[in-house]
């Protein structure tokens, strides 16, 4: 008993002075989503409710963006908004926060996910295609990571050699040529 009333003190201790209570609370409910994330397994349920699900797990990603600007954690966040938004067939909301991610955060550890991420949505998720934009994001992901891993690169300049052509017609010219399985 006395090791619990020191233990439950030390922890009101450490949540009344661990920062903004509002971050932590947050943080905490994030992290409830997260875990529900894992215990579904991501694929259970109808698409109603999966989306239904994102959309308030979006929600909360971006209420903590809003009102914690200076929460360590929001890159990941805007990040998780992005992919979340790709998932459930919003590519243009995913952009849009993919965008944000890039130009707030110039360091965030993920950013060259991020970069490809936003090269193949556009490249086969924006209708009409936009290949300036697919062009764009490609070179930049090339010029920030120069020694990304070689094979990855090779398939990068590929795809900007026949960036005129679609993302279907890309595919099926690599299965005619033999370079990919179909």
């Amino acid at each position: 008993m006395k090791h619990l009333v020191v233990f439950l003190g030390l922890s009101l201790l450490v949540l009344s002075c661990g920062g903004n209570k509002n971050e932590l609370a947050f943080d905490k409910r994030i992290e409830a989503y997260e875990d529900s994330i894992e215990q579904w397994g991501g694929g259970l349920g109808s698409k109603e409710e999966i989306n239904g699900f994102a959309e308030r797990y979006i929600s909360l990603l971006l209420e903590t963006y809003e009102e914690e600007p200076k929460n360590p954690k929001n890159p990941q966040y805007l990040d998780r908004v992005h992919m979340w938004y790709a998932t459930i067939g919003k590519p243009v909301e995913s952009i849009k926060w993919a965008t944000i991610l890039l130009d707030k955060y110039p360091k965030y550890e993920n950013r060259e996910m991020v970069l490809e991420s936003v090269a193949a949505i556009y490249d086969g998720d924006i209708t009409p295609r936009d290949s300036n934009k697919v062009r764009q994001y490609y070179l930049q992901l090339l010029k920030e990571f120069p020694t990304m891993d070689k094979e990855k690169k090779e398939g990068i300049e590929q795809r900007l050699k026949y960036n005129q052509l679609s993302f279907e017609e890309y595919l099926m010219k690599q299965i005619s040529e033999g370079e990919i399985q179909p």
